[in-house]
């Protein structure tokens, strides 16, 4: 393990603990490590010595490909820690491999979780034994932070206190996908993506007012105090990891707040997102989080990306030219992705996507998703 990663776990005296979960090396393609690079490090130089990077990762080697990253930030303490799910099973089960049609069915193995939601309990564990005031960053790799982003957080987590508890709070923007300084991400994909993603009119004015999930899990800051409630309450059997850290805050009487951000420069998402086919795995994967409130007998439920637009988002495809130029083509591959997955609802009742070193099958009226990794 690199010597610049900590492995002690004393975080006694840190304000924010930034948990950066990893569940591979850093990119080995230069778009994509770019792209990587320049969105952790907007994170990292925001933090100073008050701080603590709880780099938590798959293998010693995904620690170890951060050390030149670490060197960079010398003001900030890393702690590195290796956490993955544990098998479900002593011996592989092959019925749904085989079932499904999944090549070698007999090479496959089912965890008890994600490798996040076992990332998330780690990271949970680690901080409930701070007794200082303080809060657990959760960053998405895509997450670029603006100058003061964690500060504005945190004050807003201390002005939305409930019985002394400061609240979770979660930023959100339009802007899910982004451009790069020195990489090229084609503007017709930025804005592509965006589209497709952004249905909600007036999301931005539910996220204030409270009407909808106030947590997400793109980026949000919890306190240190509330961890160890939420890791004895969490169901980890719940693919939305976020939705489900959301439902458990408001049910144990915590306070969260979604905040929205309209300035790109403050906070934004930047991923490796190059062409059509990374737009559509994106979809594909979104469409699959979806599945387990989708009902195939009516049709409905299931993600806002297959529900029709509402009269507002049909009045700005009429006064919008940037929606309007690239709603059809973002429809268009929307209506694919779905299509694909309905074949497979209709042939085995569940679909699945690929997503890292990992395979997630889900089920409509499931709320338990299955997740199978390779072995050889």
């Amino acid at each position: 393990m690199s010597k610049f990663i900590h492995t002690g776990d004393s975080l006694s005296s840190a304000r924010f603990v930034c948990a950066e979960m990893m569940y591979r090396p850093r990119p080995s393609d230069s778009r994509a490590r770019a792209v990587f690079d320049f969105a952790l490090r907007s994170r990292w130089s925001q933090l100073d010595q008050q701080d603590v990077v709880l780099l938590i990762a798959d293998s010693d080697t995904t620690l170890d490909s951060f050390t030149p990253l670490v060197r960079e930030f010398p003001q900030v303490r890393v702690v590195g820690r290796v956490i993955n799910p544990a098998y479900r099973d002593e011996m592989p089960d092959t019925s749904d491999p085989a079932r499904f049609g999944w090549e070698s069915p007999d090479q496959w193995r089912r965890l008890t979780m994600t490798d996040r939601w076992a990332r998330i309990l780690a990271a949970f564990d680690m901080v409930s034994s701070i007794d200082m005031p303080g809060w657990l960053v959760m960053p998405a790799h895509d997450a670029v932070w603006g100058d003061g982003l964690l500060d504005r957080l945190a004050r807003i987590s201390l002005d939305h206190s409930r019985a002394g508890m400061p609240a979770a709070v979660s930023p959100y923007t339009y802007w899910q996908h982004s451009t790069c300084p020195n990489v090229d991400i084609p503007a017709n994909i930025v804005d592509l993506l965006n589209t497709a993603l952004s249905r909600d009119v007036w999301m931005w004015r539910r996220l204030q007012r409270g009407d909808i999930q106030a947590f997400w899990g793109k980026m949000g800051i919890i306190p240190f105090a509330m961890c160890a409630a939420l890791r004895a309450a969490v169901d980890v059997h719940i693919w939305e990891d976020d939705l489900e850290i959301d439902r458990v805050i408001h049910k144990l009487g915590f306070s969260a707040r979604g905040v929205w951000v309209f300035d790109p420069y403050h906070y934004r998402q930047l991923l490796p997102v190059f062409d059509l086919e990374s737009v559509k795995r994106v979809i594909t994967r979104l469409l699959h989080y979806s599945l387990p409130s989708f009902n195939m007998r009516s049709g409905t439920g299931g993600s806002q990306l297959i529900q029709p637009l509402d009269r507002w988002g049909k009045l700005r495809r009429a006064i919008s030219p940037r929606y309007a130029r690239f709603y059809p083509q973002a429809q268009a591959l929307i209506d694919e992705c779905w299509s694909e997955i309905t074949a497979r609802l209709n042939a085995h009742g569940a679909s699945w996507v690929d997503w890292g070193a990992y395979r997630y099958v889900t089920r409509p009226g499931d709320p338990e998703v299955h997740v199978w990794v390779r072995v050889s």
